[in-house]
């Protein structure tokens, strides 16, 4: 498969692009029926998926056919925690490795499960890739902020109209039940992840404190210290640039270096920026870029719902070799200054 990385954009160029595409979204929103208590069912088909993704290859021919169900209703923070946590597991994976059976994400005690599903048999000539699961969980989650339409989803996916897969996102009593693809109930256990968010990491700050390290249990090596800096950013935008940001690694390989990565809000409210520290001997890898925003959102800022500008150091054996800076854009970002310069 050729993949085709778009030039790096200027930040200028980056927030005229979402600009377009919220208008876009918007205008599907606007053109579907709407959502009531008579028409609980809302069904969306959005224009053709095409680059409308920052740093992110083209995927021919690729389309989305949402349906929400308004009677099943979800909690938006579980929302956002779930589908960044089955991001960040989906990313692990190589762009163009195919799909076998499924893919499902449910966090302990959230009632909220997400589920993709390849239905397609091994010969048929499209199959559902990383990409399409990459692209197809962005965009389904942005449509729920953009219009929040916080309930049960169901999206199609399609290539060159061609069936290849489905994701569900329901409530965790309803979806084993729930009619997925193809006309067939997956009433059998969904294998899933159990993840239990307060475990995996330990910290030496209190909650919700100015600044603090915390250390990845998987790696006691790897730690991040953060430093809050003061300025408040919405919720939505905190978890849609953290979203954004971690699909916009999905490309690269783990292993390759992460030298910068720019990413900005879809709203153009939030930008994050990563770069690696060229000085340090240790290699600041888009794998360490994808933990380390993990880590940020559901060690961080989440658990203290602490919605805000942050200054991260990523560290190996106490040794800065990354830094990520979350910040609220401002008139001068969106005019192409370095956002360093804000500080």
């Amino acid at each position: 498969m050729v993949i085709e990385i778009r030039p790096k954009m200027s930040r200028e160029s980056v927030i005229w692009h979402w600009l377009s595409l919220l208008t876009t979204t918007m205008l599907v929103l606007a053109s579907a029926t709407p959502i009531n208590d008579a028409n609980p069912t809302l069904s969306l088909n959005p224009p053709r998926l095409s680059n409308t993704l920052i740093n992110l290859p083209r995927l021919p021919g690729f389309e989305m056919d949402f349906t929400f169900d308004q009677s099943k209703r979800l909690r938006p923070f579980e929302v956002y925690q779930t589908a960044i946590q089955l991001m960040y597991e989906t990313v692990q994976r190589g762009w163009d490795e195919r799909v076998h059976m499924m893919v499902a994400e449910q966090i302990e005690g959230y009632d909220v499960i997400m589920l993709f599903l390849n239905h397609q048999s091994p010969t048929e000539s499209y199959q559902l890739q990383i990409g399409h699961c990459v692209a197809a969980l962005y965009r389904a989650i942005a449509v729920m902020t953009d219009g929040v339409i916080f309930c049960q989803l169901r999206c199609h996916l399609s290539v060159f109209e061609k069936p290849i897969g489905a994701l569900s996102i329901a409530p965790l009593k309803d979806s084993l039940a729930t009619t997925v693809g193809g006309g067939e109930n997956f009433t059998t256990a969904v294998s899933k992840s159990n993840l239990t968010l307060e475990t995996d990491v330990a910290t030496t700050a209190t909650l919700g404190a100015n600044s603090g390290t915390v250390r990845d249990a998987e790696d006691a090596r790897f730690s991040i210290t953060y430093h809050f800096m003061g300025k408040s950013i919405t919720s939505k935008e905190v978890s849609m640039v953290v979203l954004e940001a971690m699909a916009s690694t999905a490309p690269f390989k783990k292993d390759a270096e992460c030298e910068e990565l720019d990413v900005v809000s879809n709203t153009g409210g939030s930008l994050i920026i990563i770069e690696s520290l060229r000085s340090s001997r240790k290699r600041f890898t888009y794998g360490w870029a994808t933990k380390a925003l993990r880590i940020l959102y559901q060690h961080i800022i989440a658990p203290a719902k602490r919605w805000g500008d942050v200054w991260l150091e990523i560290k190996y054996d106490n040794v800065v070799f990354g830094e990520l800076r979350m910040l609220r854009a401002t008139a001068a970002t969106r005019n192409g200054t370095d956002a360093r310069e804000e500080e």
